[in-house]
């Protein structure tokens, strides 16, 4: 989600997550090392500066490597949005816990065509309450696209959702970035992190306040041992920063790192993290290199816990690669998607 253009980062200020392996039945264990995973999905949008770039878009890695990709449908869109502003940006790929499900879940926002563009402020005061579904059992078919709506009345727009399965519930902590015009529905004015809970991506709890002043485009992952990071757009330069809990989801966050690609990039926005399927220490953080209009820069660190990553090397994308999210797949799973 691109920020810079109308944000002022100085009162956002900072706190993300992580999954086991050896629990078969803990979702988190798509982002984990497995030696049944041969390859990667990803995806991501392409940027308001094209007529359909605002839909989804996918592509499949080489050989394992998440650094060489194949894009499908001949870099077309994969799947169209025809409801709610008949935009998407921002998608997340999230995986069931037994890997019977997946969904794509996305911003519903289209900036290409809008008066003003980026300047338009009704996006952020009068934006979509919902987010953008999919729904499918293999990859490959999708059902949708439907609106779930999650933000309250008073929220001013539904920004970069995500969703992590917490353990302690029992089901999947829905998450996104909100304007809260004012106070009411239990959630105090101002911008903030509002979450909710689902099973099933169709009926969701209440929202409620989740994080207030760790800036915007969080995403968590599952690490060790019941151990979360949070990787967030937030802290000084508009840069990314990192943190833990190590208390559960709705424990506290302490900060890692900050200026999280700072020399390689001068801001970033909508990162992505995941973990490598060779090389259970590797860890992959892109970073859409937003003030460029480049798209993702690749980083890459052996130890998530110090927080500290270097510029990936030799590393070829999919054209214009936008916000999105990856995760290991399978050797049936990519032969199904690339025969789509």
């Amino acid at each position: 989600m691109r920020a810079s253009a109308y944000f002022s980062w100085a009162f956002l200020l900072s706190p993300i997550w992580a999954a086991p392996v050896s629990e078969p039945t803990n979702p988190c264990l798509t982002r984990q090392t497995s030696t049944s995973f041969t390859d990667y999905a990803y995806v991501y949008f392409t940027g308001e500066g094209y007529s359909n770039g605002e839909q989804v878009y996918m592509a499949v890695s080489n050989n394992n490597d998440p650094n060489q990709w194949t894009t499908l449908k001949n870099g077309q869109p994969y799947l169209t949005t025809n409801v709610g502003t008949k935009g998407i940006r921002d998608p997340s790929l999230i995986v069931a816990p037994d890997r019977s499900k997946f969904w794509i879940i996305a911003t519903d926002l289209k900036v290409n065509g809008l008066p003003g563009g980026w300047s338009n402020t009704d996006m952020q005061t009068k934006g979509s309450k919902s987010i953008v579904v999919w729904e499918s059992t293999n990859l490959r078919n999708w059902s949708g696209p439907r609106l779930a709506k999650v933000s309250p009345d008073n929220a001013g727009m539904t920004w970069a959702p995500d969703a992590i399965w917490d353990p302690a519930r029992n089901a999947f902590m829905v998450y996104w970035t909100s304007s809260v015009l004012s106070t009411g529905n239990g959630i105090t004015a101002g911008w903030k992190t509002l979450r909710c809970y689902t099973n099933d991506f169709v009926t969701f709890t209440k929202p409620e306040e989740y994080l207030v002043g760790y800036g915007m485009d969080n995403t968590i992952t599952a690490g060790d041992n019941g151990v979360f990071y949070m990787i967030s757009k937030n802290g000084p330069n508009g840069l990314i920063q990192e943190n833990v809990a190590t208390n559960g989801l709705s424990g506290g966050w302490k900060k890692v790192s900050e200026n999280i690609g700072q020399g390689s990039l001068p801001s970033g926005e909508g990162p992505l993290i995941f973990r490598d399927n060779k090389d259970r220490n590797k860890w992959h953080l892109w970073i859409d290199n937003n003030t460029k209009g480049t798209g993702y820069m690749p980083f890459e660190t052996y130890n998530i816990a110090g927080g500290q990553y270097t510029k990936t090397q030799n590393s070829k994308l999919p054209a214009n690669p936008r916000h999105g999210y990856v995760i290991p797949i399978t050797a049936a799973e990519r032969s199904a998607l690339l025969s789509s």
